[in-house]
This record gives structure tokens, C-alpha cells and sequence, in this order.
């Protein structure tokens, strides 16, 4: 769908041509259009609040998932227990670490004590050499083994601790992605936490719209409850990717000094702010001058001599046969859109016809 400006009145102006007039004082036949604010900018836009600042929350080790203490839209405290993993298999696992543990340490301990014997018999000449060496080779590797089993009981005991899942910060839940019981990996998000405190308006808008709006252009954003004052955001954020089979584009418009009342999860309306940027469009015939200095001519009473007078602009984004412009003009002002190649400083002009 392709937005058009609200459109003036379009009548051609006609006059007669008479070769001895003045070239200014030659009436052409021109069509006009009256300047304003594109209407579809007006329209309001559903949406919803999101926390700006979302991250996932994971748990750090691999285990059966015990228990879900919290649920989507609860407020959770900094160090607040989240969800918790089955503590029996991880405690079990740490005594199987233990008694690997034991178990290494021992043969470590024997190796040890078979070596020092082989070298007190090599001393005496009772031993040879290449015993001595087998013992060496035997506890070096039992005291490897050792290490290692001391290693998994490390790594056993930390993933015991890693078995409560804790808020790292004051926050919202928005939502939780596994049920109890569920065997869960680490890194892999179990929920989701949001700042409070960092809150933006999502909206969808038609892809029309959003190639015209402005950077950091104002919206109102209205609450759905009654009596809630509504307040005021500003576009941060244009979707690069638009969804195709809606020809939509997702703004995110960040409130300025929202009350609480705007809580994450609460359904807005937002509405454009033309009066701080309108959006103004005029067909490509209306553009004059050149591809590095445009313009458009507009009419103005000169001695109530209705006359065209060319002025600067600067063109944007082109939607179907419009363009969008900006600079020197304003709304209400009448701009020539057909004929504009053939018109000189100061000609004039008939009557609008109504």
C-alpha cells in the first residue's frame, strides 16, 4: 500500500498566450496541489510494552530439571532463587567422584610405596635396573590417575553449586522456556529475565511508513486502561527486515518518563507526532531544478498577482510516484506539480479553480 499525501484541491490553470506579452506575464497551464501532512501518519498503531535490557538465563551445568519457582510476569529480586536442578543426581555424582577419588589415591599410594621398596633393593644390588624403572612408570601413572579423579571431584562439587539457578538482578520474568522434569544443557536459556526499569514500545507499522519516517521522530503512546496519561517516546530502532506477508516493519520507541502504570507486558497505542516532523509529499512531477539542487515551485500573490516563485528542497524517500520533501514550504502552501519545466521566475498564474 503506498500512502499519498492529503491532497489541495488539483485544477488547471489556464490563460490565454499572447506572443507580445512578457514571458512573466504569460499565464501556462499548470496544475496545483495544496501541501499537507501525510494523513496515514495519523493513524494509531497497536503495540506493547517490552523491557529494553532482556537477557536468558542458563544453568551452568547439565541435569534434570527439579523445580520452576517463578512464572511470566513475576518481579524476582537480585540473588532470588529461579529454578533448581534434581540435587540427588548431582550429590550422587559428587560421591562417585569421591570414591574415584579414594580409589586413585590408593594405587597412587601403593605405586609409591612398591617403588621406594624396588629402590631400596637397587641400593643392595638386588634389584635391576630395568625393575626400577617399571616402578617408576607405574606410579607416575597412578598418581596421574590421582590428579585427574581429584580433578572430576572439583568439577563434581561445582556442579553441585551450579544446581540453583539465581536472579542476577532485580527483574521481570517475561517467560520460562522448560517444564520440570525436563533434562536441560548448559547455556541454554530456561527463561527470561527484563530490566524494570528499561522499558520500549513495540509497534508493527506498514513498510510505506516506516521508509518515510524520520530518524528519532516523536510518537504518543496512549495505555488501553482509562485514565492513564499517556506519554511520549521517540523511535530508536527500525527494523532492518521486514515480515513479507504483512508488508509490516517493527518500530521500537523508547518512553520518555514512564509512570509505573506502563508496566512490561501492557498493550499501547501509539499515534505519530506530526507536528514535530510532518511527512510531506508531492508527486515526482513537482520537482524542479536539478538532481543536486531540487526545487519546487510555489505560488504566491505578488501585488494580488497570484505568481510562481521557485524554492529549495530536499528530497527523501520515494513511495510509488511521490516523493517525500522537505525544507523551505510548509502546510497549505500550493505547489505546481504538472508543467513546472516550462515556467520562469515570477510567471503568473490564473485562478484555483475550486
Amino acid at each position: 500500500m503506498v500512502m499519498g499525501v492529503a491532497l489541495g484541491l488539483v485544477a488547471p490553470l489556464w490563460a490565454a498566450d499572447d506572443a507580445a506579452t512578457p514571458a512573466s506575464d504569460v499565464l501556462r497551464p499548470v496544475v496545483s496541489e495544496l501541501l499537507s501532512a501525510d494523513p496515514a501518519v495519523q493513524r494509531q498503531f497497536s503495540g506493547v510494552i517490552r523491557g529494553e535490557d532482556v537477557a536468558g538465563l542458563a544453568f551452568q551445568t547439565s541435569g534434570r530439571l527439579a523445580t520452576m519457582d517463578v512464572e511470566a510476569g513475576d518481579k524476582v529480586a537480585a540473588g532470588q532463587v529461579l529454578a533448581t536442578l534434581d540435587q540427588i543426581t548431582l550429590a550422587q555424582d559428587v560421591a562417585v567422584a569421591e570414591a574415584a577419588l579414594s580409589a586413585a589415591q590408593a594405587q597412587a599410594d601403593f605405586a609409591q610405596s612398591q617403588y621406594d621398596r624396588v629402590a631400596v633393593l637397587l641400593s643392595r644390588n638386588v634389584a635391576t635396573t630395568a625393575q626400577i624403572e617399571a616402578a617408576r612408570a607405574a606410579r607416575d601413572a597412578a598418581v596421574a590417575n590421582a590428579d585427574s579423579a581429584r580433578a572430576d571431584l572439583v568439577q563434581a562439587k561445582e556442579a553441585e553449586g551450579y544446581g540453583k539457578l539465581t536472579a542476577p538482578r532485580d527483574g521481570i520474568v517475561l517467560s520460562t522456556n522448560v517444564e520440570p522434569g525436563t533434562m536441560v544443557s548448559p547455556g541454554v536459556s530456561v527463561m527470561e529475565l527484563a530490566d524494570p526499569l528499561g522499558r520500549e514500545a513495540i509497534i508493527d507499522v506498514a513498510e510505506s511508513f516506516a521508509t518515510v519516517i524520520p530518524e528519532h521522530a516523536r510518537f504518543t503512546v496512549h495505555h488501553r486502561a482509562e485514565g492513564v496519561a499517556p506519554v511520549e517516546a521517540e523511535l530508536s530502532v527500525v527494523e532492518p527486515v521486514s515480515e513479507t506477508s504483512l508488508e509490516t516493519r517493527r518500530l521500537r520507541l523508547t518512553l520518555i518518563d514512564p509512570p509505573e502504570d506502563y508496566r512490561i507486558g501492557t498493550l499501547i497505542t501509539a499515534s505519530y507526532n506530526s507536528d514535530t516532523a510532518p511527512v510531506m509529499t508531492l508527486p515526482q512531477s513537482a520537482i524542479a531544478g536539478t538532481d543536486k539542487a531540487p526545487g519546487v515551485w510555489r505560488v504566491e500573490t505578488d501585488g494580488g498577482t497570484r505568481v510562481a516563485r521557485f524554492v529549495p528542497v530536499e528530497t527523501g524517500a520515494e513511495i510509488g510516484d511521490r516523493v517525500v520533501v522537505s525544507g523551505s514550504i510548509k502546510e497549505g502552501d500550493e505547489i505546481i506539480t504538472h508543467g513546472v519545466h516550462r515556467l520562469e521566475e515570477g510567471q503568473q498564474v490564473g485562478e484555483r479553480l475550486p
